[in-house]
C-alpha cells in the first residue's frame, strides 16, 4: 500500500493512483496534468516514503511510462523529465514551469496498459517507454542520472582529493591512449546517444567532406545545443571521436562530479591554496566598459564560488574560481551573469584514466597558448613542409589544391616544450566575397600527429566554409568588424573577419618567404613515450622548472566513469593565454609571458601589445 507520505505528497493533484499487483510492487500513478516540479515531488515522495511508483503521464498525444522510481533506484522520473524537457526543440516547456498533460488515445489504451503492467511486474531501473498517440509506435529510453540528480543520485560535496600520477604503460607508443574495450563506437552510442533524453541527442554524418565528418549534438541545458566533432578516415571512427568530444564538452560545462561548497572572496582565502585570478589572465579594463561586456567583473573583495583542484607541480591542494573550472556557470536567478571571467572549454580533456585526461587537457592548453602568443605578438614562425611520408596529410593538401587553396604549416611551439603546429589555408587568388584564409592548430608529443591534427581541422573547415548550406559568409556584415573589433562577438565572427581579403595584412607576419623545412629537421629529437604516466610526470616537471604550474580539476562524471571507464579533467596553467571568444572578453592583461617568451625565443626583438586584433582560432 502507499505510505502516508506519498498520499500526502499527491493530495490535491487530481492524479489517479492504483496499487500494484503486489503490496511491494510499484504504485501506478496516472498524471493527467503536471509540471516538472510535480515530477520532482513525486520522485522525492517515492524515495522518502520507501515505496516505488510507476508514473504514467501525458504530454499532448505522447504517453510516457516510467521510469519506476523509488528507494535504491537510479534514473528516476525527476531526472528523466529534466533530461527530456531539456532535449526538446526550442519553444518547448522551457524552464519546466509550463503545465503538460493530456489523455491516453483510445487506440493506444490497451498497448499502454500492457506495457505498464509488464514494467510494474519486472521493473528495469531508468527505463522510460514513450508511446505515440497517432500510431502504435513505442520507443525505449534509459534515464541514467547523468551528472547527478538531487533525488536519486545527489552529488557529494566538493573536497580536496589528491591526484597521484603513476606508471601507465602504453601498449602502442604511436597511440597516446590507454586501451579501453568499453569505449567502442557501439558502447559510446548506447550510453550517450538518445534523441529523447540525450545527452547526445543527435548524430550527423557529413558527406562530401575531405574526410568523414560526424557531429554529435549534445543537450547543454534548457533548449541548449552544442556539439562534438569527429574527423577520421571512416565514419565509425569519426563517430567515436565525436562522442568523445561531446562528453568532454559536457563534463567541462558545469559540475557533474561534486557539488561546489566553497564561497568566499579571494582576499579571505589562503593565498597559498587559492589561485590568484589575476595570474590567469584578466579582462582589459577598457573593454570592461563596453556595453557588450556583460560579466560581473572580478575584484579581490567580490564573493565567488571556488572549486577544489590539485597542483601536480607542487603536489598540494588548490582552489580555483568555479567559472575557470567549469565554463558554463548558470546565471543568477534574475537572469544576470554570475561569471566574473569569460572562459571556454580550453584545457578540458577526456581519457581512459585521469592521467590521460590531464595529459590531453594540458596539450590543449599548450596548443591554444602557442596559437594566441604567435597571433598577438605577431611572431614569424618557422615554416614546415607538408610531410611526404604521411598519406593523410598529403591527401588533404591535394584536396585543397583542387579548391584553389594552399596548405601552410608552421612550428608554433614555445616554452611549453611540446610540438605545436599552426596550420593555415590560403586562397591562391583572393576573392572579395568569399573566405580566403582559415587557421587551426594541433599539439602532440609526436610532431606528425600534431601536423595531422592541425591539417585535418583546417582543411575540413575550409571545405565547409565553401559550402553555403553549412556556412553563411556575409562580407557586408563582417567588414565593419575590421574597424570596430568590439563587433566580433562569436567564434564564427573571429574566424570570418580574418578570412576577408581585406584582413590579409593581419597574418602577413607568417609569410616571410622562407623555404619550408622537413618535419624531421624541425623536430629531430622526438622519441615516442612508452609510459603515459611517466611522460606526463616528466612534462609537468619540465614545465615547473620553466616556472609554469600545472593545476588539474577532476571533472569525471560518475555514470560514464562506471559504465565506460572514462575520466575528465580541466587543466589550468597560470600565466598561459586562455582562449576566449568575443573581442571584449579577451584575457591578456597581466600575462607577462606574452611579451617575454617571443623575445626570449628570438622570434621578435620586442612585442607591441597596444593593438591586438581579434584572433582567428576556430
Amino acid at each position: 500500500m502507499l505510505t502516508d507520505l506519498i498520499d500526502t505528497a499527491l493530495a490535491g493533484t487530481g492524479w489517479t493512483i492504483h496499487t500494484g499487483p503486489r503490496d511491494d510492487g510499484p504504485a501506478v500513478v496516472l498524471m493527467e496534468r503536471w509540471r516538472q516540479a510535480d515530477a520532482n515531488a513525486l520522485a522525492v515522495a517515492a524515495h522518502a516514503g520507501g515505496h516505488p511508483v510507476l508514473p504514467i503521464r501525458w504530454d499532448g498525444a505522447l504517453t510516457l511510462i516510467g521510469p519506476v522510481t523509488g528507494p535504491g533506484l537510479r534514473g528516476c522520473v525527476s531526472c528523466a523529465e529534466r533530461a527530456r524537457i531539456a532535449a526538446l526543440p526550442p519553444g518547448g516547456p522551457g524552464d519546466g514551469a509550463q503545465h503538460m498533460g493530456g489523455a491516453c488515445p483510445p487506440s493506444a489504451a490497451a498497448l499502454v496498459a500492457t506495457l505498464a503492467a509488464e514494467l510494474a511486474t519486472s521493473p528495469e531501473p531508468g527505463l522510460l517507454l514513450a508511446v505515440r498517440g497517432d500510431s502504435p509506435q513505442v520507443s525505449a529510453h534509459r534515464a541514467r542520472a547523468f551528472g547527478g540528480c538531487p533525488v536519486c543520485a545527489p552529488l557529494p560535496e566538493d573536497g580536496p582529493d589528491p591526484i597521484a600520477i603513476g606508471s601507465e604503460p602504453l601498449p602502442d607508443p604511436a597511440q597516446l591512449r590507454l586501451p579501453n574495450p568499453r569505449t567502442t563506437p557501439e558502447a559510446l552510442r548506447e550510453s550517450l546517444a538518445d534523441w529523447r533524453l540525450g545527452p547526445a541527442a543527435h548524430l550527423f554524418r557529413w558527406e562530401a567532406r575531405p574526410l568523414p565528418l560526424v557531429s554529435a549534438e549534445i543537450v547543454t541545458g534548457v533548449n541548449g545545443r552544442n556539439a562534438g566533432y569527429g574527423r577520421a578516415t571512416d565514419f565509425r571512427t569519426a563517430e567515436r571521436v565525436a562522442l568523445f568530444e561531446a562528453l568532454e564538452r559536457l563534463t567541462g560545462m558545469r559540475p557533474r562530479r561534486r557539488r561546489t561548497t566553497v564561497e568566499a572572496a579571494y582576499r579571505d582565502l589562503d593565498p597559498a591554496v587559492a589561485v590568484d585570478p589575476d595570474t590567469l589572465g584578466a579582462h582589459d579594463p577598457e573593454l570592461q566598459a563596453h556595453p557588450a561586456f556583460v560579466l560581473d567583473p572580478y575584484h579581490p573583495d567580490k564573493t565567488a564560488q571556488w572549486v577544489h583542484a590539485w597542483s601536480l607541480t607542487h603536489d598540494r591542494p588548490r582552489l580555483v574560481p568555479e567559472p575557470l573550472a567549469y565554463w558554463q556557470t548558470p546565471r543568477k536567478p534574475d537572469g544576470s551573469e554570475r561569471r566574473m571571467v569569460y572562459d571556454s572549454s580550453n584545457g578540458c580533456g577526456l581519457g581512459n584514466s585521469l592521467a590521460e585526461a590531464i595529459l590531453y587537457g594540458l596539450l590543449e592548453v599548450a596548443e591554444r597558448d602557442a596559437f594566441l602568443m604567435a597571433w598577438y605578438a605577431r611572431t614569424p614562425l618557422r615554416r614546415v613542409a607538408v610531410p611526404d611520408d604521411d598519406p593523410q596529410t598529403a591527401h588533404l593538401a591535394d584536396q585543397l589544391d583542387a579548391l584553389g587553396h594552399d596548405l601552410l604549416l608552421f612550428d608554433a611551439g614555445n616554452d611549453f616544450d611540446v610540438p605545436v603546429v599552426l596550420a593555415m589555408t590560403r586562397r591562391r587568388d583572393p576573392h572579395p566575397d568569399r573566405p580566403n584564409t582559415l587557421f587551426a592548430a594541433g599539439a602532440h608529443p609526436d610532431p606528425l600527429s600534431a601536423i595531422r591534427a592541425a591539417a585535418v581541422e583546417v582543411v575540413v573547415d575550409t571545405r565547409n566554409a565553401a559550402d553555403p548550406r553549412i556556412h553563411v559568409f556575409d562580407p557586408d556584415r563582417l567588414r565593419p568588424m575590421l574597424a570596430d573589433p568590439a563587433l566580433v562577438r562569436t567564434l564564427d565572427d573571429h574566424v570570418d573577419v580574418n578570412a576577408l581579403a581585406e584582413a590579409a595584412d593581419r597574418h602577413g607576419f607568417l609569410l616571410t618567404g622562407a623555404e619550408p623545412a622537413p618535419w624531421r629537421e624541425v623536430w629531430p629529437a622526438w622519441e615516442p613515450p612508452t609510459d603515459l604516466g611517466a611522460h606526463l610526470a616528466d612534462w609537468v616537471g619540465r614545465l615547473g622548472r620553466a616556472g609554469l604550474e600545472v593545476i588539474a580539476v577532476d571533472q569525471t562524471e560518475p555514470v560514464t566513469r562506471d559504465r565506460l571507464g572514462l575520466h575528465a579533467a580541466k587543466v589550468i596553467v597560470p600565466g598561459s593565454l586562455p582562449m576566449t571568444f568575443g573581442h571584449v572578453f579577451r584575457r591578456t592583461t597581466g600575462l607577462d609571458r606574452l611579451a617575454e617568451v617571443p623575445v626570449r625565443l628570438g622570434r621578435v626583438p620586442a612585442v607591441d601589445l597596444d593593438n591586438l586584433h581579434p584572433h582567428p582560432f576556430p
